[in-house]
């Protein structure tokens, strides 16, 4: 478990560990053949990450820092993910109570037949963006036609389908693969950039360039962004658990949308230290992400009506086959007792 990283929380931490040393022995003095003991054990909840300990998990790791969930009387441990590692097949093969996925692996895992459920999302939209500099910026479907657009080739199916679906003369567009880092934008190689805006996005900016992003939500292509999936089975034996994770979750990322600077050091000095992460970039990070994961109706929310969205347009795209139910495939009833009538739990 991650413990809270300033002098001040430390020196309070100590002082109630002494206080409440000083309670039990009082109690064990006044009652001997009292065997019980007043602090109850952390119960332990296993979480896989979709990806490496960064800060888009830094809600999660947060959360521990500030003592979220151990308020819950739970001790988090988070797995990091990787390019092999799947979070649902953690998940649904039981070496993790929750864990975040892509929402078409999700969804591709329910159609064949998975115990799985939605319950929440770290994204309200996936960062997934065309990035451009704001002296030419590309801000709607239009402003694409004439220009010269660098793009990951496994996706670039998708975002012809969306253009075309926007009425964009594909005629006049060049699509040429994207690099891994945006020096094509930078040296004015390409117009436009896709790539994730809390990465590649952040290290435009650190450069001191002003970016516009276009979403590919705001092209039609509804997503979510690291969907927050268990079983039905686990809904069923822990649900309570669950609650509580997800109630100390809620206020780990409003924590973090609250305090971006703070959230990027826990991630970047106390949880991945060995990551080469820079303290900067990170801190970019978290600042643009704060408004892809905030929501009207509370943090980590994910609503039906989208959800069948994007099922509907992967139907369409020939990625499912089956023509899922969004009901049947998230639950919202966890969030729902989490916030009760409130749309934030630390206000």
């Amino acid at each position: 478990m991650i413990r809270s990283r300033t002098p001040l929380a430390r020196a309070l931490a100590a002082t109630a560990a002494l206080a409440a040393s000083a309670l039990a022995l009082a109690s064990c003095a006044g009652d001997p053949s009292d065997g019980s003991s007043d602090a109850a054990a952390l119960e332990p909840v296993d979480y896989q990450l979709s990806w490496l300990k960064i800060t888009q998990f830094g809600g999660f790791f947060a959360a521990d820092a500030e003592g979220f969930y151990a308020d819950e009387g739970i001790e988090p441990t988070f797995t990091a993910g990787g390019s092999n590692i799947l979070a649902w097949q953690q998940v649904a093969g039981g070496a993790a109570l929750l864990g975040d996925e892509d929402n078409t692996l999700f969804l591709q895992a329910v159609e064949s037949g998975e115990d799985l459920v939605a319950i929440g999302t770290v994204f309200q939209k996936s960062p997934m963006a065309i990035m451009s500099l704001s002296d030419e910026p590309i801000t709607e479907a239009s402003d694409i036609e004439g220009k010269t657009i660098a793009y990951p080739e496994n996706g670039v199916d998708q975002l012809t389908s969306a253009l075309e679906a926007n009425g964009v003369d594909l005629s006049t567009v060049e699509i040429v693969p994207a690099g891994s880092d945006p020096t094509q934008l930078v040296t004015g190689q390409v117009d436009g950039y896709g790539g994730y805006a809390t990465s590649q996005g952040a290290s435009l900016e650190l450069q001191g360039l002003d970016i516009d992003y276009l979403y590919l939500d705001d092209l039609g292509v509804p997503s979510y962004g690291n969907i927050i999936v268990t079983t039905r089975e686990n809904l069923e034996t822990d649900r309570d658990l669950i609650t509580r994770f997800m109630t100390a979750s809620v206020k780990g990322y409003e924590w973090l949308n609250a305090h971006p600077a703070e959230g990027a050091a826990i991630v970047v000095d106390d949880v991945n230290p060995t990551g080469g992460l820079d303290l900067a970039t990170e801190e970019k990070t978290a600042e643009i992400q704060a408004t892809l994961i905030g929501s009207p109706a509370g943090v980590l929310r994910i609503d039906l009506d989208k959800m069948q969205e994007i099922i509907d347009s992967l139907v369409a795209a020939g990625t499912l086959s089956t023509p899922l139910e969004a009901a049947d495939v998230v639950d919202t009833s966890i969030l729902d007792d989490v916030y009760g009538d409130a749309t934030s739990l630390l206000d």
